[in-house]
């Protein structure tokens, strides 16, 4: 169903298809509805992960230059150090196996533009598509990682060259509490999603996955995540056999919100149980089932993770 027609159903339960002014109330209403399905729960419809390839259209690739800037806020803010990038035909031209070489942040923690391991050959393309290899590549010392532009929350992360493996999610508390030094390099046993900088000075939406244990080698990550719901497309963001109970959902908003000047009292009660929901929300932001911190010797094929010394499960012996 077009979103468009899907705003027209939500406008029908008060008789006001044919009104614009109940057409755009149904519109605010619709996002409301995206925001708490998504809150709610983890759907399991709106898992994927990095193994795919992302273009960025619109790309101006200045010849001679290794220097591009983000074609609209946002646009680069997936990209880490170490993507390989390939460019559309065109005017302008890259050399194979050019990699990113750094990227460049604004106040609000926006990525305004990436730098390239080589420059532009042929001349400028002020439409260019860049294409983004696949994945997250692990940098040695380096620990912190742009997470894809469409991330909810993660559903588990695994590295995919020697050594292999599935990341524990462990909080930062209990990172905190069990590596005291952690500019330290060792072997990646778990990882994290956070906000690294304060919302006063970067952008709400903005979060990064760190990785525990500063990497002593390199390696590839493919995460599996939850994406957001696409709240501005053509369609309805939402299968088949979910769209009805969802739109009969944002009906049923539409109707409270109507209903509230009469009876101010159900309303807040609603207010009540949302905001009850944003605290879970906000306790549990992953799926990941792994919330604590394992010694080598309970995960099989472990690595140690804390750089106190070896680990021994028997140290008095």
């Amino acid at each position: 169903m077009t979103n468009v027609n899907a705003k027209l159903y939500i406008a029908g339960i008060v008789g006001g298809r044919a009104s614009q002014q109940v057409i755009d109330t149904a519109a605010e209403i619709l996002l409301r509805a995206y925001q708490d399905w998504q809150n709610a729960r983890f759907w399991r419809f709106l898992l994927k992960d990095t193994s795919a390839t992302t273009p960025v259209t619109g790309c101006t690739a200045t010849g001679a230059s290794a220097s591009v800037n983000a074609p609209s806020a946002g646009a680069f803010d997936f990209v880490n150090v170490g993507q390989t990038v390939t460019i559309s035909a065109g005017t302008a031209t890259l050399a194979a196996n050019t990699t990113v070489s750094s990227v460049t942040r604004g106040s609000d923690g926006v990525v305004t533009s990436i730098t390239l391991s080589a420059a532009f050959g042929g001349t400028t393309n002020v439409n260019a598509t860049l294409t983004f290899s696949a994945d997250i590549p692990v940098l040695v010392g380096v620990d912190e990682y742009n997470l894809p532009n469409d991330f909810n929350s993660a559903y588990t992360a695994l590295l995919t060259r020697d050594p292999k493996g599935k990341l524990q999610y462990i909080d930062q508390k209990q990172w905190d509490m069990y590596q005291d030094d952690q500019t330290v390099q060792l072997p990646v046993d778990g990882y994290m999603t956070y906000n690294p900088v304060s919302p006063a000075t970067q952008n709400y939406g903005t979060q990064r996955l760190k990785l525990v244990g500063l990497p002593a080698a390199v390696n590839t990550l493919r995460l599996r995540y939850y994406r957001r719901f696409i709240t501005n497309g053509t369609f309805i963001d939402m299968p088949d056999e979910f769209l009805y109970q969802f739109l009969d959902y944002a009906r049923g908003l539409y109707l409270a919100a109507k209903r509230a000047q009469d009876d101010p009292g159900s309303f807040i009660s609603g207010v009540t149980d949302a905001f009850v929901g944003a605290q879970q929300t906000d306790e549990e932001p992953d799926d990941d089932e792994e919330q604590r911190i394992k010694s080598p010797y309970e995960r099989s094929g472990s690595r140690p993770i804390v750089g106190n010394g070896q680990f021994s499960p028997w140290p008095f012996e």
